[in-house]
């Protein structure tokens, strides 16, 4: 038995899916910037469903817009 880990072992350490959008991100990891925790998918391109930047999983209701009265 070896001491080292295998190439397995270390597939296995880090889990393959994103955890904010479970896109495929083997590289995924947390970085802190400016005080901020951002999730990215390889240290530089952030994860679309990190809500440190203004994501919601619930979409804002759109506006009410009544139609104008055409005076005749």
């Amino acid at each position: 038995m070896s001491t080292r880990p295998s190439c397995y072992d270390l597939l296995d350490a880090v889990p393959p899916a994103c955890p904010g959008c479970q896109a495929h991100a083997p590289a995924w990891r947390w970085v802190r910037i400016d005080g901020l925790r951002i999730l990215t998918h390889d240290g530089d391109l952030i994860c679309p469903k990190d809500r440190s930047f203004g994501y919601a999983p619930v979409p804002a209701p759109l506006p009410v817009v009544e139609p104008l009265a055409v005076a005749a």
